[in-house]
């Protein structure tokens, strides 16, 4: 054993000695690979290391790092460095996996190596995590997380490596990562700087869901300033949500709020009941999911937000379309859509996307959230680019907001959204079985999309008798 592990550090050693170096980052920048497949730098590479769309859980890609035969130990990997201070900790969350076609054997390994490196970009001290080897089951992506020890003294930045330590008596295998987090324990965290926006703490119940009420106080969109009291945004008798845009003592307040908790996977579906096509041209309901970053980047090349919107304003424009779907980056081609459509009745019409690994499936329609019908429909539109939302903790947000500045006619306006209605999909194997308990209905209800891959007998519902065929599956 100790052999074995003195020869692995030293191969470890050597073959991160000639690494270029790189400049440290407030964030990982590509954490899903897809600009790096298309071509974009992001990821620095050791060995034998490219994008494959093998054994891809989101988007196209995933991070494939193969062994050589040089007749000594060698590392291929993917490696990029972060800011960091000396006794900080950091997680890491990744998917990873080896596939039968080219296996982990032997004494192989993937591994996790996380590096300290001083101001000069000199190592410091590594330490190394094995996260698959021989043993692990192949052709599937199993999820890691662990943490860090603390930086140590005269650190400047950590360096993370996602790669493979290939034996030299061993057959030559890969392993495959995508989807990596690798987020700071020191506070404030990643999950603390979701509610910087939020410090008057105020929160509403609405469609089965607890919300949490932006401000007081300017932030953007807009930016502008933003209220949370009852005068500004409410649910009424009939449990509809009310946003404004209000004039309040001489000042402008526009109004969002966001659930307590990311939803993942699913379809969002948004029913508004109201005349959007009476708002002043300057004025915007968002109805999206976005994840404050941990720093601000303008180009926002990655999507680093998480973000997809559905958006109803005429942008200042007069004619323009009033509704539009948008990945972000949103000016990035192919990654809008607008429609139109008739809101005078003042009936419901419902704005929905099915949020997928490898997709995101927008449809509009007239009526509720049960009313989707090729009869209802009014647009359609499937987005599968290299921006896909990863499901990290982007939460649900709906906001009413001023572009550049307050509504052109100077009158107050109003958004009544009569509710919202999210459906889990289950194409996350991690939440899968309380996916299919969702979709549970009984014998002749018709099944919804995102619930069909349960009916396991093909007989259009989703029943006890689906269960059981679905458990025998998993061998329970």
């Amino acid at each position: 054993m100790w052999r074995y592990l003195m020869c692995c550090a030293a191969a470890l050693m050597s073959g991160l000695a000639g690494t270029a170096q790189a400049p440290a980052q407030c964030q990982l920048a590509d954490p899903s690979f897809e600009r790096f497949a298309l071509g974009v730098a992001s990821w620095e590479l050791i060995g034998d290391a490219y994008t494959s769309p093998a054994l891809a859980p989101h988007g196209r890609f995933s991070a494939r790092v193969a062994g050589t035969d040089t007749g000594d130990w060698n590392l291929a990997a993917f490696w990029q460095t972060i800011d960091t201070v000396p006794g900080e900790r950091w997680r890491v969350r990744v998917r990873v996996g080896h596939r039968s076609v080219d296996p982990l054997t032997g004494d192989s390994y993937a591994a996790i190596i996380i590096e300290w490196r001083n101001g000069s970009d000199n190592l410091i001290s590594s330490e190394s995590h094995t996260v698959a080897d021989s043993s692990t089951p192949t052709d599937v992506m199993q999820q890691i997380e662990l943490e860090t020890g603390n930086a140590p003294a005269g650190t400047a930045s950590a360096r993370l490596l996602l790669g493979i330590m290939q034996s030299p008596t061993s057959a030559l295998g890969a392993a495959h990562y995508d989807l990596v987090e690798f987020n700071s324990l020191t506070p404030p965290t990643i999950d603390d700087i979701q509610w910087d926006d939020f410090p008057g703490g105020r929160t509403l119940a609405f469609s089965g869901h607890t919300w949490r009420v932006k401000g007081p106080g300017y932030y953007g969109p807009g930016p502008s300033l933003f209220a949370d009291s009852a005068n500004h945004v409410w649910i009424d008798a009939q449990d509809r949500l009310h946003m404004t845009i209000k004039n309040a003592g001489g000042n402008w307040y526009s109004t969002e709020i966001t659930t307590e908790e990311p939803l993942g996977y699913g379809d969002y579906i948004f029913t508004v009941v109201d005349r959007p096509d009476l708002w002043d041209d300057n004025v915007v309901l968002g109805l999206f999911i976005w994840q404050y970053p941990v720093c601000w980047e303008p180009d926002n090349p990655w999507n680093l937000h998480n973000e997809f919107d559905v958006e109803l304003s005429r942008w200042n424009t007069p004619g323009n379309d009033l509704g539009q779907f948008v990945c972000q980056p949103w000016d990035y081609p192919g990654n809008l859509s607008r429609y139109d459509m008739d809101f005078s009745s003042g009936g419901q019409t419902s704005h929905a996307f099915r949020w997928l690994p490898d997709r995101i499936e927008c449809r509009v329609w007239y009526g509720g959230p049960t009313d989707e019908s090729a009869g209802t429909l009014v647009h359609t539109w499937t987005y599968a680019g290299p921006h896909i939302p990863r499901p990290e903790q982007p939460r649900v947000h709906i906001n009413f907001w001023q572009l550049d500045g307050p509504p052109a006619s100077g009158t107050d306006h109003e958004a009544i959204i009569e509710t919202f209605t999210f459906i889990p999909s289950c194409a996350d194997s991690d939440s899968e079985f309380p996916c299919f308990a969702f979709c549970l209905t009984g014998p002749d209800t018709p099944i919804t999309a995102t619930c069909a891959e349960f009916d396991e007998d093909s007989d259009e519902d989703t029943d006890l008798h689906d269960l059981v065929l679905y458990q025998q599956g998993f061998g329970v």
